[in-house]
């Protein structure tokens, strides 16, 4: 998390920025077992399977404020391009429909983030609401359910 979180192109898309401390990542990751031991989701680990290199991470996470479950992902930057973001994203995406029967799921990215709004429209996602949260703008992109077919 910290190796991530320190690159600041890697959460340049991020609104809270990059880690200071070590702490801030440890939270990070309580929360995510507490949630994963709740929910069943949570942000895993993604790893190269032919080197066993730790790319970074992909998952889906409750949002509160919404009642809607969220797909995220981070990888390190000489991870991008290379397709595992879309590989780990399916893998979620039929998790979360296929094992836990979740009919929605959305993802919110910056209009700027190109890279993840052509990922999106990959999955099947469309363009289904904007928002501004804390001063920054997202696109919300949804996929149901019924729309899933190769995954």
């Amino acid at each position: 998390m910290m190796e991530l979180n320190l690159d600041p192109e890697v959460t340049r898309y991020v609104p809270d920025g990059p880690f200071e401390h070590v702490s801030k990542a440890m939270g990070l990751i309580e929360s995510l077992r507490a949630q994963f031991a709740e929910r069943k989701i949570g942000r895993f680990l993604v790893i190269e399977k032919a080197t066993g290199r730790k790319l970074g991470w992909c998952g889906l996470k409750w949002i509160e404020e919404t009642k809607e479950i969220d797909l995220g992902y981070r990888f390190l930057r000489s991870s991008w391009g290379k397709g595992f973001a879309l590989e780990a994203a399916q893998a979620c995406l039929s998790y979360g429909f296929n094992t836990l029967n979740f009919e929605k799921i959305t993802a919110q990215i910056m209009p700027t983030n190109k890279a993840s709004i052509a990922l999106a429209k990959k999955l099947g996602m469309k363009e289904a609401y904007r928002v501004i949260e804390d001063d920054v703008e997202f696109i919300g992109f949804e996929i149901q359910s019924s729309k899933i077919s190769t995954l």
